[in-house]
């Protein structure tokens, strides 16, 4: 009976009435669906994912009608509405943020074997959002979804193996992984295999296939890719030594809210570096970066230590200047 109604609901009056002479001893059920049909009038029986999508940045910006016919439609298995609540839970920004609920519906989805809904299943299980933390569990789900070809399950493939989370540590598989996702458009995935090249995980360093990568990121426009270019050509490496390009790149990636860049820059305006010496400037971009690192952090304490030694050399007037500039910079 209830799967008969959760069908009427989404759709037509006419298969209501008809519903109503043909089911007598399921009035009341009836007049609920009949309730939902007048909430609901122009609700389908699936909605493509753009549609989801749109009806959940409504729901996010505090509509309650779109939230109540997302909520509705994910209830009656609608796929995308599914995932989309899923994310609406997770995000939080209407002050609903449930971690619980929100792995709850993107299961739902999963369990459909759509890759979208596996890959948030398996990130959910990876950071420990609504679930205990279970590389292991996280693996498995994105393996669902990279065997089907879905970029975003590739490339955390390439992540496991890359760290050695829930998997062996296995470099040249993350590679391989990593080549699959980028092939299929993954901005992430290409810069992560610059970093690999960067670093020499494979056993030495090769700063021009690293800088290769880095393009092909930069293309899609990464901005932690622009930040680890800004950074070959501060040091040198694989090109030509050049601030002023260093700087180029930082203030691109910056602008997106890349910490890295952020922090480059406070360097370079700190040193003179392909910008004339600024301390008001490194304060505030340094000022970004300690806001948005982890309390007591290797990389808040980096930071604290340049924020101290240039407060030093400024007088109270300048780090006022500074802290109201940090203010208007872009979010990191």
């Amino acid at each position: 009976m209830t799967d008969n109604i959760d069908r009427i609901m989404t759709t037509s009056p006419e298969k209501l009435e008809l519903f109503l002479k043909t089911r007598t001893g399921g009035l009341l059920l009836a007049l609920v669906s009949f309730s939902s049909l007048l909430l609901f009038p122009h609700v389908s029986s699936a909605l493509t994912k753009k549609e989801a999508i749109l009806l959940g940045r409504k729901a996010e910006k505090g509509d309650h009608r779109a939230f109540s016919r997302l909520r509705h439609l994910a209830r009656t298995g609608d796929l995308w509405s599914e995932i989309v609540l899923g994310d609406y839970y997770l995000r939080g920004k209407s002050g609903l943020k449930d971690p619980v609920k929100s792995f709850k519906w993107y299961l739902a989805a999963a369990k459909k074997g759509n890759p979208d809904a596996e890959t948030d299943v398996g990130a959910a299980y990876f950071y420990g959002e609504g679930v205990p933390a279970n590389y292991l569990i996280a693996k498995e789900w994105f393996h669902k979804s990279a065997i089907q070809g879905f970029v975003n399950g590739e490339s955390w493939m390439g992540t496991l193996y890359a760290s050695g989370l829930g998997v062996s540590k296995d470099i040249p598989e993350a590679i391989s992984w990593y080549r699959k996702a980028a092939a299929g458009g993954d901005a992430g995935a290409a810069t992560d295999l610059g970093v690999i090249y960067e670093n020499g995980l494979l056993g030495r360093k090769d700063f021009s296939r690293a800088r290769k990568w880095f393009d092909v990121a930069v293309s899609r426009n990464d901005p932690q890719a622009m930040a680890m270019l800004g950074s070959l050509y501060k040091y040198g490496q694989g090109v030509p030594r050049d601030f002023s390009k260093a700087v180029f790149w930082y203030k691109k990636s910056a602008a997106l809210g890349s910490v890295v860049a952020a922090y480059g820059l406070g360097i370079c305006y700190a040193q003179g570096q392909g910008v004339p010496k600024d301390r008001i400037r490194a304060y505030a971009w340094l000022s970004r970066v300690f806001n948005a690192s982890k309390p007591h952090s290797k990389t808040w304490m980096v930071v604290r230590r340049e924020m101290v030694y240039l407060s030093r050399k400024m007088s109270p007037e300048q780090l006022s200047q500074a802290k109201a500039l940090s203010l208007k910079l872009p979010r990191t």
